[in-house]
């Protein structure tokens, strides 16, 4: 029975990552919390980290660094083309839209308060496996009555097959509330994954947001992690000066509404998408906007670090020079949503400013991220 986890140490090394420090194990190591790795992770915490459940067979060599895992479960099945999933994650908020579920809406401060307009870009997930069931029926029966034909789940992250033949959506389990759905858009503005979140404060999992997934089920398979384009649709054959990236694709709503002149992008987690970042910043301003913890809390300054370090050996290698800014505001208010809702003048930092304001484990942290670079 897990009583409480622990620190992994040079005797205990992380088992995803194999390093002994920053990383997480419950005590009887049937969960590991990886700090680094989140490559074919079971699930993801609100801070990004790749949690793993041991009980799973894995490869493992104390002395090298990896993540990878030996499933015990059958490979996954290819995930879908991006225009197939549009299409069906498209059906599933269309069908059951956020906006006509005032009873959930109602029940998050948090929804009214960040003045997400455009709620039918979002669904409700239901909480029970009998109205997913009927949910999946229904796109079946749109799919037939508007396309003419019998819509294809296998590949699409969240959907699988039953022993019976049947297609189900989300787990085989009730959730005790109805959930929100969260779509995560392409650089194109096609849905290519999807998140559910759950209103209340009693937490039903490790953080409040997970993945809709079907990972270990028959033609079922993970989303990854991919990075959310809020600005992709409001860009459109527009040109883009500064790429601002946060944390999550409702967070990124609420700053897209607030700084219009802004492509603002949403990482699931402080360390997830840092490639992709660049890449969409290349060539541009890049303005960060990660919780206000980032100045003491040593893994987010990790990561923030990690990013930099990423796309100041970019702007080495491809011989440019747009700045880099950390944004800040005040501390009262941990998001950068919160601090535009309560209208909050924001602060903008360049990177050896941000670095003279953090904590000196923090600072230790970023440093070594930093070293070898320019900065």
């Amino acid at each position: 029975m897990i009583i409480g986890y622990r620190r992994v140490s040079r005797k205990s090394p992380c088992r995803i990552c194999g390093k002994p420090d920053w990383c997480s194990t419950t005590v009887d190591h049937d969960i590991s919390f990886c700090a680094r790795s989140t490559t074919n992770a079971d699930r993801l915490s609100c801070d990004g980290w790749g949690i793993y459940y041991n009980n799973i067979k894995r490869l493992f060599d104390p002395s090298s660094t990896f993540s990878a895992k030996i499933q015990s479960y059958s490979i996954q099945t290819p995930i879908a083309p991006i225009e197939h999933r549009h299409r069906i994650y498209k059906k599933l908020i269309q069908l059951s839209p956020l906006s006509k579920c005032n009873e959930l809406v109602s029940k998050s401060e948090w929804i009214r308060g960040a003045q997400i307009c455009e709620l039918d870009n979002h669904g409700k997930f239901p909480k029970t496996v009998i109205e997913r069931h009927r949910l999946v029926e229904s796109i079946i029966e749109s799919s037939i009555r508007d396309d003419g034909v019998f819509p294809t789940f296998e590949g699409v992250p969240g959907f699988w097959r039953g022993s019976n033949g049947s297609h189900r959506l989300g787990s085989d389990f009730d959730f005790v509330e109805d959930l929100i759905l969260i779509p995560f858009n392409d650089p194109n503005g096609l849905i290519q994954a999807c998140q559910i979140r759950c209103v209340s404060d009693t937490l039903i999992w490790s953080g409040r947001y997970l993945w809709l997934s079907s990972i270990r089920q028959t033609d079922g398979c993970s989303p990854g992690t991919p990075l959310h384009h809020e600005g992709a649709l409001r860009f459109k054959g527009r040109s883009i000066g500064t790429v601002l990236v946060t944390e999550g694709a409702l967070k990124a709503a609420t700053v897209q509404t607030f700084l219009p002149d802004r492509y603002v992008v949403g990482n699931s987690g402080v360390a997830t998408s840092p490639r992709e970042i660049i890449k969409t910043a290349r060539k541009k301003n890049l303005e960060i906007a990660f919780d206000a913890d980032c100045f003491t809390n040593p893994h987010v300054a990790r990561s923030l670090a990690s990013l930099i370090a990423l796309r100041t050996r970019e702007q080495e290698f491809l011989s440019y020079d747009h700045p880099t800014r950390i944004i800040t505001w005040d501390k009262r208010f941990k998001g950068i949503d919160d601090a535009l809702i309560a209208g909050v003048t924001l602060k903008y930092l360049d990177v050896s400013e941000w670095l003279k304001s953090l904590t000196p484990d923090c600072f230790e942290m970023a440093r070594h991220q930093l070293a070898g670079t320019s900065l």
